[in-house]
């Protein structure tokens, strides 16, 4: 089964755009969707809509979510993130992840298609597209 973590805006986008391409995350066979704390309180703050709030939180209820946020560590082929969005690869790695999705491509740009410490960094239309 394949491991994908997904960013904070991943979850928002697919929040706000119930009817988007992103719905189908969660019905993809053979995928277990993972998140962590740090993720989901950075989703929460940017969803305001009740109707989108209700669905954000449907659509965590699905995930498998880490239990705390795991300590900061050397990371091989560092990609250099900010300090926002470092906590989002480390859980990735710790989650033990194939892929982490996001939509962030000014800070993880540098890293699209390409493997950080055993986790391939996508967008999540990529992703889509070879599934």
């Amino acid at each position: 089964m394949e491991r994908v973590f997904l960013d904070a805006n991943v979850l928002v986008s697919a929040a706000l755009k119930p009817d988007s391409r992103l719905a189908s995350l969660w019905s993809l066979n053979d995928v277990r969707l993972l998140g962590s704390p740090y993720v989901l309180a950075e989703a929460r703050r940017n969803v305001s809509a009740p109707e989108a709030i209700a669905r954000l939180e449907r659509l965590i209820d699905a995930l498998a979510v880490l239990p705390a946020e795991p300590a900061d560590f050397e990371i091989e082929d560092d990609p250099d993130l900010p300090a926002k969005d470092r906590p989002v690869l480390l859980a990735a790695i710790v989650a033990c992840a194939n892929v982490l999705l996001t939509g962030d491509i000014t800070h993880f740009g540098g890293c699209l298609g390409g493997v950080v410490h055993a986790v391939r960094v996508m967008l999540p239309g990529e992703y889509l597209r070879i599934r």
